[in-house]
């Protein structure tokens, strides 16, 4: 597989890149730049269809109806978008409306612990920010803002049962491993060394009751570490060839959502890493973010927008074209849906 994350992305390989990109049209970039694009976070112009047209949310959804969400960043418009997680559906699209001043590629969204804020990982502006019901709020991660040398092209992250923020570093003086952020944003040391167990570009993190699992693209393979010190245990799946978010189902399963390769979809692995099925029902593939609905099929998102999915390999449902959807992550909270004052005036 080529190893995007290895190269300088602000450096001539990225220029490069985007002189390819943006006379052709990503409809002809090679499988090997479409992954390059998407490991620095950049758009793939493919993806990003024209004429967005956002769906009106389902009648009688007022102000305050629910507090609990599944957000989505859509990284072509800077916003963060909110979903049903009963029945995917969208809530709204403008959550935390556009802020391309602080947002570039948000890549996932969630509650800080109390569930009075929301956090948002920026691949690009590689930092975690911060928003509340009075709009935007500064820089949580790295405390004292941006500093290339903590946190570089960041993606993945979760709160840890410690309390600590754990975000996953691609590149820079920190790239390949999972920094831990304390409840002020203070950097305190890394949960995941640099390179531990072969870790080359991690895209996600998931800390199950006994362990914790990363998604590692340049290595195709899903790594397993101990839940208290971060150490490597072993390989507990490979993957071909670029797992992006990763969810456990409801029996313990887990969930990939993968890029591209010859299981570009969603695989499905046993909760020891046995391979049950892959599922690649939407036209162009391209995964990103997988979360199981209480139905038991899919909520799933690519480059084109969000969609159901089935475990028969069927397409359920198109939730939302048309937008660059990132990670999907279930927040438990009491800010209100549809509160306009929520988010950049």
């Amino acid at each position: 597989m080529f190893e995007p994350v290895r190269f300088l992305r602000r450096g001539p390989w990225l220029a490069a890149l985007l002189a390819i990109a943006l006379p052709v049209g990503a409809a002809e970039l090679s499988p090997a730049d479409r992954e390059a694009a998407e490991a620095a976070g950049l758009e793939n112009l493919s993806d990003l269809p024209a004429g967005r047209t956002d769906p009106t949310p389902p009648p009688g959804l007022s102000r305050g109806s629910l507090s609990n969400f599944l957000l989505i960043p859509d990284s072509t418009a800077d916003r963060i978008m909110a979903f049903d997680p009963t029945t995917g559906n969208l809530v709204n699209a403008d959550f935390i409306p556009a802020d391309p001043t602080n947002l570039s590629t948000p890549k996932a969204a969630i509650a800080n612990p109390s569930g009075s804020e929301v956090w948002v990982v920026d691949q690009l502006d590689d930092a975690v920010q911060r928003y509340g019901a009075s709009g935007y709020l500064g820089v949580f991660a790295p405390a004292g803002g941006v500093n290339t040398a903590i946190l570089d092209n960041a993606t993945g992250m979760t709160i840890h049962p410690n309390g600590n923020l754990l975000v996953c570093v691609q590149s820079g003086a920190n790239g390949n491993s999972v920094a831990a952020f304390d409840s002020t944003g203070a950097h305190v040391g890394n949960f995941i060394a640099i390179g531990s167990g072969g870790l080359a570009g991690p895209f996600d993190i998931l800390v199950r009751a006994a362990d914790v699992l990363v998604s590692s693209i340049n290595t195709d393979q899903i790594l397993r570490y101990d839940r208290t010190t971060g150490a490597f245990l072993d390989v507990f799946a490979s993957v071909n060839n670029f797992p992006q978010q990763l969810f456990e189902a409801a029996n313990g399963n887990i969930l990939v959502a993968n890029f591209g390769g010859t299981q570009n979809g969603i695989v499905e692995l046993t909760s020891t890493g046995t391979l049950v099925a892959v599922y690649n029902p939407i036209a162009g593939g391209g995964y990103r973010g997988v979360y199981e609905l209480p139905n038991l099929n899919l909520l799933v998102t690519t480059g084109n927008g969000v969609f159901e999915i089935s475990r028969a390999n069927t397409l359920v449902a198109t939730k939302i074209s048309a937008v660059s959807a990132q990670y999907i992550e279930f927040v438990a909270s009491q800010l209100p849906v549809g509160l306009m004052e929520f988010g950049v005036e």
